[in-house]
């Protein structure tokens, strides 16, 4: 990367280390939202299936060289064909902390975490009926969209 200018966050230099722990930090949350969301749908009627994973190797992790990443997906399915998947887009988006996109039969939704680093995630989700403002996700709110 001699004479190029190293990417920045919120105005430091990044490192390979930086984007590995940004990677890690994404993948726990990825989990810790499915975690959260299982047992719900389960006392709900849904069965729970972790469908396998989704390669991640973004722009930032290639340029430092960081391995590529499995993203875990989610997928929930009721008896009569409703179903809800779960399936992590990207870390690195603009105004967001990591995009997963929702899909479900009445449509797709984007889920965005609007915490900063390192902190408590703030799911939000868009794309319901139309509203342009997020609205937080909840596991009940899963009953809405599917």
């Amino acid at each position: 990367m001699e004479d190029e200018e190293l990417p920045q966050e919120y105005g430091t230099v990044l490192t390979a280390d930086d984007v590995q722990r940004r990677v890690a930090d994404w993948l726990d949350r990825l989990r810790k939202l499915y975690v959260q969301i299982s047992p719900w749908a389960m006392e709900h009627g849904w069965q729970v299936s972790e469908l396998g994973t989704v390669p991640m190797h973004e722009e930032l992790m290639q340029k430092f060289d960081v391995a590529q990443a499995q993203q875990p997906t989610l997928r929930l399915d009721k008896s009569d064909g409703k179903y809800v998947f779960f399936k992590p887009k990207a870390l690195w988006v603009i105004g967001a902390n990591g995009r997963v996109d929702l899909y479900t039969q009445k449509g797709t939704f984007i889920v965005v975490d609007l915490a900063g680093r390192f902190e408590d995630p703030i799911w939000t989700v868009y794309g319901i009926s139309e509203r342009r403002k997020g609205v937080p996700f909840t596991a009940d709110l899963l009953s809405e969209i599917a």
